[in-house]
């Protein structure tokens, strides 16, 4: 048994703690079985002096709603392990201070709760190599902590260093390029490299017809094209072009306008898109 003390509670006080969590969490059988398989212990804490005052802390300190609060505990359980005192209120007050966050931003940033289960060593360190990596002001920070707040749960050595480094040499930027894509479309260390943004790269090159150059500049001025699917937008868009006899290039170009926008500054019905 990997908690034995739970053999010391009755399945009464069990149930108990069940009940006033369903009730509390507004959680039906499936997200109740969540929560208690990846948190077993929680079912011998005690509601009165852990649970209720726990939750009660959180869906204060960051203004949550009732719905807000569920999506919080049920995707880490593991808060209920944490101390208010000497865990998630100074990691609290850190954060708020460390970005100049208001309440609305630290609860988005707060919201990716991987972020309460991260020291405050760790997080300064990646604060800190992130500043220091691409010469952001506190503006610039704050900025893309907000737009990806999962980039405080991302390892520098196993991600953010070899990708800035990747984007670096694939499209040769110089550091203040750098800086400007990764502070407009933070989102770019969510994608891999190998299964996302390299076949990206060669699609704009090799299908479109683009010279490196084009693609650089393309890339440069609007990063978010990297957002964009290849199954989903670049191809069939690129289908429709060459069956019209327009110019492969353009996928690049409008590639950030709607399949209405697109198809009118083209020429091509919107009917042959949503086909292809």
């Amino acid at each position: 048994v990997r908690y034995p003390y739970l053999l010391l509670k009755s399945v009464e006080s069990m149930e108990s703690n069940c009940d006033w969590l369903q009730r509390r969490l507004g959680l039906g059988e499936a997200g109740l079985r969540k929560m208690v398989l990846r948190l077993p212990t929680l079912l011998g804490y005690s509601v009165e002096n852990s649970i209720a005052p726990k939750l009660d802390w959180l869906q204060t300190r960051l203004d949550l709603d009732d719905v807000q609060l569920r999506k919080m505990v049920l995707t880490l359980p593991s808060l209920f392990n944490y101390s208010v005192e000497n865990n998630m209120e100074p990691k609290l007050h850190w954060l708020q201070t460390r970005l100049d966050l208001d309440g609305e931003q630290l609860r988005k940033v707060a919201g990716h709760v991987s972020v309460l289960s991260t020291s405050i060593d760790i997080l300064e360190s990646k604060l800190d190599w992130l500043q220091t990596r691409l010469d952001l002001d506190a503006e610039q920070l704050r900025k893309i902590v907000l737009l990806l707040p999962a980039v405080l749960s991302y390892s520098v050595e196993d991600n953010m260093a070899p990708k800035f480094d990747w984007l670096q040499t694939r499209l040769d930027l110089d550091e203040e390029e750098l800086k400007k894509m990764v502070v407009a479309f933070p989102a770019l260390l969510n994608y891999s490299v190998e299964a996302n943004l390299e076949p990206k790269l060669c699609f704009y090159e090799e299908e479109l017809g683009l010279s490196p150059s084009e693609v650089r500049a393309s890339i440069v001025s609007a990063p978010a094209r990297l957002g964009l699917s290849l199954k989903k937008r670049y191809r069939p868009r690129l289908e429709v072009c060459r069956a019209a006899g327009v110019d492969a290039s353009l996928v690049l170009s409008y590639s950030t306008q709607t399949d209405e926008k697109f198809c009118k500054r083209v020429g091509v019905p919107l009917e042959a898109l949503r086909a292809a």
